[in-house]
């Protein structure tokens, strides 16, 4: 995964701040969008698969258990932040019971643990295809994995199918309102990060996208409060250092602007 990607994106809006050509690459914005909503349905397979509820679906009652068990496994090591073991099981889940989607969104989420954008947007896929388009998780991580790419375009129809699945995924408002933002809809990304950041208030990569927008329209100010907000969520997260340093240079910025507004007003 390319992090300084994501990194440029996000700050490179505000006062163009020249990132991309030498800053410390930070966490991926795609990664973390979907780690951070990790709402992929393990209990559900694991408490069900084998008849422990009433509500047991034939496609459930149809998983093998070994493939259950192999999947429990890969979590498990994805949840003690071992990717590249988690694959192993994974991996053996789908060979086992090929329309385990459930299994292949995880190997999706253990790729980009990895930084391997390109697998993880194949295994995405194979979730997508092999659920019938009906299980949401991995069209939101494909859909940031798109943005990610800046393929802003081809990332808005997955997101909004996915927010069509699941309406009220806070994180996945913030990738509509990422995607409205690249394909520069001003008015409907903020309409829309709004909603992100009343859906899951502690999402702090939401008031970096209104800092953005709200840059895009000279609203210094707007900014401000919004980095402010992002620095009480995050204040030693993977991109705080450079969120001070923004939110330092958009402060000597305002400064400036009202300098020379109240130069101008006593010349006239």
């Amino acid at each position: 995964m390319n992090h300084r990607l994501s990194t440029c994106l996000l700050f490179g809006a505000i006062l163009s701040l020249a990132l991309a050509g030498g800053a410390q690459e930070t966490g991926s914005i795609a990664r973390r969008v979907v780690a951070d909503g990790t709402s992929f349905q393990t209990e559900n397979i694991i408490e069900t698969s084998r008849g422990a509820s009433p509500s047991v679906s034939v496609r459930e009652l149809s998983i093998p258990e070994r493939a259950v068990k192999l999947y429990r496994k890969g979590i498990d090591r994805l949840s003690k932040n071992d990717p590249t073991g988690s694959l192993i099981h994974l991996r053996r889940a789908t060979s086992e019971f090929p329309e385990f989607y459930e299994a292949y969104h995880a190997i999706g989420l253990a790729q980009l643990r990895l930084g391997h954008e390109k697998e993880a947007r194949e295994a995405f896929q194979k979730s997508i295809d092999a659920s019938g388009g009906y299980y949401a998780e991995p069209h939101f991580g494909l859909s940031a994995v798109l943005c990610n790419r800046q393929k802003f375009t081809d990332a808005e129809p997955i997101i909004r199918k996915a927010l069509e699945l699941a309406p009220a995924f806070g994180p996945g408002h913030f990738i509509l309102a990422w995607a409205l933002f690249g394909l520069n809809r001003m008015d409907e990304a903020e309409e829309i990060a709004h909603e992100a950041s009343i859906l899951s208030p502690k999402f702090a990569l939401t008031h970096l996208l209104l800092a953005n927008i709200y840059n895009r329209r000279s609203d210094y100010p707007a900014v401000l409060s919004e980095l402010d907000v992002y620095l009480r969520l995050e204040q030693n997260g993977p991109m705080s250092d450079q969120v001070r340093l923004v939110q330092g240079l958009v402060k000597q910025k305002l400064i400036k602007s009202v300098f020379f507004v109240e130069a101008a007003r006593t010349i006239l």
